[in-house]
């Protein structure tokens, strides 16, 4: 490139928009297409939902998991003034035939052949290719996984040295916590554990028109209770959309820490007395001891 030309294109890239970022409608940026590291950190089955074939719609069991981003093309972003990793989701018929996409995607994350269920990989580091799609309704885009013939192109995070050994590439450890949901082995702590509280608010443009409702982010219990199959499901019938109902509240659980705190305090001191009353007795009895005769 001509030194001329090369010095207007660095003038044009340090003054435009970093073209890697769309601009979407409702102000979500999502995570740059391309190459990322990532860990395995959500595995959900959500029982079966519609999929579109080639005879019509039929309804799939589906499973969605979650990979957390990390690397120099995807840096974490910033949310309430905290740096929070990008989490990309990947859903997909839970299907254990060859050539399709859950069994090949399952085979290529078990590099070691280490694993017998899905399950067994969370926690572990893979290289992704990121690309993004049109949303539904058409306003902006969504960021997923690359799919192609044969499953996701998810592939483990190794590569060969120059002695023809597998090593492992240093990727940042999980920022947020392992979670599972397994449809023929949930139990209520398993239904509890995925319960996300919260909403996202609604966004809106400058002239006050609705881009996107409200929406809640307790996604998992509520894309499982909305499946076909759910109320033969046992969980059905004794579970509900929420928190554990059992489980003690903020103020409890405050209430609580204090009350072990004082405690734990309250055992220091005794330990400590008693220390100190040990070695004013050990004194005393020395001092007391007639002297050794030559």
């Amino acid at each position: 490139m001509p030194q001329n030309l090369r010095l207007k294109v660095m003038r044009a890239a340090k003054a435009g928009p970093d073209m890697r970022k769309p601009l979407n409608p409702d102000g979500y940026h999502p995570p740059a297409t391309g190459v990322s590291f990532a860990r395995f950190i959500g595995y959900f089955e959500v029982g079966q939902h519609q999929w579109r074939t080639d005879k019509g719609p039929t309804f799939k069991d589906t499973v969605r998991m979650l990979f957390e981003l990390s690397g120099p093309n995807h840096p974490p972003r910033e949310v309430d003034g905290k740096l929070v990793p990008h989490v990309v989701t990947v859903s997909m018929p839970l299907e254990l035939i060859p050539g399709r996409s859950f069994f090949d995607t399952f085979a290529r994350m078990n590099f070691e052949a280490s694993a017998s269920h899905m399950s067994e990989l969370l926690g572990s580091a893979f290289a992704l290719y990121i690309v993004h799609r049109p949303l539904h309704s058409g306003q902006g885009v969504y960021a997923t996984v690359d799919g192609g013939k044969g499953g996701f192109l998810i592939e483990p995070a190794k590569f060969r040295s120059e002695t023809g050994e597998l090593c492992e590439t240093p990727i940042a450890p999980p920022h947020y916590a392992l979670s599972m949901f397994v449809w023929d082995s949930a139990d209520l702590d398993d239904w509890y554990d995925i319960y996300i509280p919260g909403e996202w608010p609604e966004v809106r443009s400058d002239s006050g028109v609705l881009q996107r409702p409200a929406r809640s982010k307790n996604v998992f219990q509520e894309r499982i209770m909305s499946a076909a199959n759910w109320p033969e499901h046992p969980l059905a019938a004794i579970t509900k959309l929420g928190p554990d109902p059992e489980a003690p509240s903020p103020e409890e659980l405050e209430r609580r820490r204090e009350a072990e705190l004082k405690e734990y305090q309250a055992r220091n001191v005794k330990a400590l007395k008693e220390a100190v009353d040990r070695a004013i007795r050990g004194a005393r009895l020395s001092n007391k001891r007639p002297p050794k005769s030559r």
